[in-house]
């Protein structure tokens, strides 16, 4: 079995592009581009509907104030070290929100809950997107407010419009067919043009993704600065500050639930999209500091996003239904009698981050398909679409029931528990050990205790507080004779997918009876890690590094991580340098180790010095070894016996190598 070393720095490492051999060292034009790209695709996540609509429409129905103090505190309490959870295990496995459980193949299942998740949640933004384009294009062709939705009455001020703005979406747009067929029928020839044409954004994946959201994401800003600039009321501001009857609803769970399910939907944690996007926007990017600009980011933007529209809605009571932020757009502008300009620029802010969360909701489907079709994947992206359009007609139909049902009872469901279940599965079955050891080798540096903190208390908060609402709906539901359907509902699906997943994974072990292979179920799998062989080697070294470390205090290590190794250009001559030095030293022991002189008479042997250096991460102190013990390393077995000796080297549970004769060379592997 030859080994051929060459100095690693002669190339530079990329994981698109393969290697190539590089010229130049710091900062570069392309390298400036991408890393603004990465800023703003990490900005855009905070301008999604989910802050813009959603956050807004909570705080007016629970107060503003309270509301958002909660929402902050469930940022930096569950949504960070989720966060930093989530970019870390898809930097590191290259995976999908699914290929990600490779970790722990029989929770495989909470990957195809998080693709059930974002598409369910794709369905019904969808048709709040289409809603906003519609009144969009129906004021921008004709008058402001529509022929349609005016009822004067004569008042002794004149005539006046007593038509509501809600009454006005209801008796146009949301109408059903039989009423009003052709409102029905263009926001079904919107749905489909908005399922079939922004997706064409994702054409190639992350690539057109970065470079969208990168322009999209100064158009929202650049329109929200724009109307409040013009539009905004600060009186109305000072009046929800002062405000002390608002702090009343603390004290109930619905405004502690809602807040964290917020908090949820806000970072992205429940589509699935910071897993995807960990391997690919946030390739060369410290998960650290990207974890912490998301919570900041959204943070700030929440904050914002309410007092925009606490300022423009002023001091009229504030609708709370699915639709609030459309309806308080279409009523503070009939009320102000204000040209049609500004209505069209507010629905025009809620169709453009539409348009965001639509990209974010679809990516981590498109890129699961990616990975399952190959080249053919926009065939099934375009079946999907098709099914998406079915769907989302099909809510328009029943109006904003649907629409409510799956965001206020099984939204939160599913969100709550793919969260507590992924915390659990990753730190407490895979390993808060192996975790911190992870993201040691991502970043370099070692994990703060505070962060493992944080993991253990995530589950007690998630599954506690939705205990503890579930109590309060129940309660209320049965007062009034209502139905809980729908939950029942969602939670047989996730018991049924869940169920059924586990058994793959079970089924697929390459054990030899049902509990072993159960057993290996909980543990990851072989392909779990790095995809590129220099960082999978030296990852597997470090984790056996830290493993002998954590048994022995005398032990020096001196850690390589992946930065250093893929993305670090200013390493390459350290690099070349070390390489050299560890060829040479290789070279200088290669006869030494097999010399069948040294140990052919010799039982006890005491290693003074290493024989084989595997990377600079392999503990190099003096340890006493003796020769029925078994050899283990992360890829590399030592045959410690005599030239001729049979033996059989189990690398790991699944790949023995076997070492018939030194002599000639034979060495077979099997799986």
């Amino acid at each position: 079995m030859a080994v051929v070393i060459k100095p690693c720095s002669d190339f530079h490492c990329n994981r698109n592009r393969g290697c190539s051999r590089s010229t130049q060292h710091g900062w570069t034009v392309k390298s400036t581009c991408d890393c603004i790209k990465t800023q703003l695709s990490t900005l855009a996540i905070s301008l999604t509907l989910f802050n813009s609509v959603r956050l807004p429409r909570e705080a007016f129905r629970y107060g503003a104030v309270p509301y958002l103090v909660v929402y902050s505190f469930w940022l930096l309490a569950v949504s960070m070290p989720t966060t930093l959870l989530q970019l870390a295990m898809g930097q590191l496995s290259q995976q999908d929100p699914v290929g990600v459980w490779r970790a722990v193949p029989i929770l495989r299942g909470i990957g195809h809950l998080r693709l059930l998740t974002s598409y369910v949640c794709c369905v019904f933004n969808m048709m709040y997107v289409a809603l906003s384009l519609a009144f969009l294009l129906w004021i921008g062709k004709g008058t402001f407010p529509l022929k349609d939705c005016t009822k004067l009455h004569i008042t002794p001020h004149g005539y006046e419009n007593k038509m509501s703005a809600a009454e006005c979406f209801n008796s146009t747009f949301l109408s059903s067919f039989t009423d009003n067929p052709q409102y029905f029928g263009l926001m079904a020839v919107l749905i489909f043009i908005l399922w079939f044409f922004v997706p064409i954004l994702l054409y190639r994946l992350h690539k057109t993704l970065r470079i969208s959201l990168a322009v999209i994401a100064p158009i929202v800003i650049i329109m929200t600065v724009v109307m409040c600039t013009f539009l905004s009321n600060t009186e109305s501001l000072r009046t929800m500050f002062e405000s002390c009857e608002e702090w009343m609803p603390i004290s109930q769970p619905y405004i502690w639930h809602s807040a964290l399910i917020q908090a949820l939907l806000s970072t992205q944690i429940v589509g699935g999209y910071l897993i995807s996007g960990g391997g690919t926007v946030y390739n060369y990017s410290d998960v650290r500091w990207v974890s912490t600009s998301v919570i900041i980011t959204n943070l700030i933007s929440g904050w914002l996003w309410v007092l925009v529209w606490e300022s423009i809605g002023g001091d009229s009571k504030k609708d709370t239904s699915f639709i609030a932020i459309l309806v308080l757009i279409y009523q503070s502008n009939v009320a102000g009698r204000r040209s049609k300009v500004w209505p069209m620029i507010a629905f025009g802010i809620v169709t453009v981050s539409g348009i965001i969360t639509l990209l974010t909701l679809l990516f981590p489907v498109y890129d699961k398909l990616h990975r399952i079709a190959g080249g053919n994947w926009r065939l099934f992206a375009a079946a999907s679409s098709a099914v998406g359009t079915i769907l989302t007609v099909a809510v328009l139909s029943k109006g904003l029931e649907v629409a409510t049902i799956l965001d206020d009872l099984v939204l939160p469901i599913l969100a709550v528990f793919t969260t507590a279940v992924e915390v659990v599965g990753f730190v407490f079955i895979y390993g808060w050990f192996y975790l911190a050891v992870d993201i040691e080798f991502l970043t370099g540096n070692k994990l703060p205790c505070i962060w493992i903190g944080t993991w253990w208390t995530s589950p007690i908060l998630l599954l506690g507080t939705t205990g503890w609402w579930l109590r309060g709906i129940l309660r209320t539901t049965w007062s009034y004779t209502q139905t809980l359907w729908p939950l029942l509902g969602v939670f047989v699906g996730i018991l049924v997918i869940m169920i059924v997943m586990a058994a793959i994974a079970v089924a697929k072990e390459e054990q030899f009876n049902f509990v072993t292979k159960l057993a290996s179920a909980f543990s990851p799998s072989r392909l779990w890690g790095p995809e590129e062989p220099m960082a999978r080697y030296v990852w597997m070294s470090q984790r056996y590094s830290h493993e002998v470390t954590s048994s022995d205090n005398d032990i020096n290590s001196e850690p390589v991580n992946y930065s250093q190794i893929i993305f670090s250009k200013d390493n390459e001559k350290i690099n070349n340098d070390n390489w050299a030095k560890s060829n040479s030293i290789y070279q200088r022991n290669f006869n030494s180790i097999y010399n069948k002189n040294i140990y052919l008479n010799t039982k006890d042997v005491e290693y003074s010095n290493p024989t084989i250096y595997t990377t600079y991460s392999v503990p190099r102190g003096k340890k006493k070894k003796r020769e029925e013990e078994k050899f283990r390393s992360p890829n590399v077995c030592i045959a410690k016996n005599e030239i001729g000796g049979p033996l059989s080297c189990n690398c790991n549970r699944h790949f023995t190598l076997n070492v018939p004769d030194l002599k000639k060379n034979e060495i077979t592997t099997s799986l």
